[in-house]
């Protein structure tokens, strides 16, 4: 595995992170996290980049970055759960084929509606909510 890229935050973005330096993930690196979360679990996407930043020691991960390695694997055939990664509104990411993952999630025991047009809202109680034991 090549060394994670780490960078001083971008001046344009210190306004929402503050100043330090960030994480640019590589692929595999969001996969192993993704990997961890159990059937019937979900994680947000801001538990991802806390638990990627934690374990590379900088105070933020890209999420721009992180979704679009979730976006990749979305369209590869692999077995890796990014379906399981949901934003902090509890809606799915716009990931290819969105809709058919709300339906492996509903197999998967969790509940989801539709909250407006190209936007569904899964149902997630309190113990279906997985956390990276690093994660704050």
């Amino acid at each position: 595995m090549k060394a994670p890229k780490i960078i001083q935050i971008p001046e344009k973005m210190e306004k929402y992170y503050g100043s330090g330096n960030m994480l640019h993930p590589e692929l595999s690196m969001v996969e192993e996290l993704v990997d961890l979360i159990p059937r019937g679990s979900v994680a947000t996407l801001d538990t991802l980049t806390k638990e990627l930043a934690n374990r590379y020691g900088t105070n933020v991960t890209c999420p721009m970055r992180t979704v679009n390695h979730l976006k990749r694997l979305s369209k590869a055939d692999t077995l890796v759960p990014f379906w399981r990664v949901l934003k902090t509104d509890s809606t799915m990411l716009k990931l290819e084929r969105y809709e058919h993952w709300a339906t492996v999630l509903e197999k998967e025991g969790l509940r989801w509606e539709i909250i407006r047009a190209n936007q569904i809202k899964i149902l997630i109680a309190e113990n279906q909510l997985f956390r990276f034991e690093g994660a704050s």
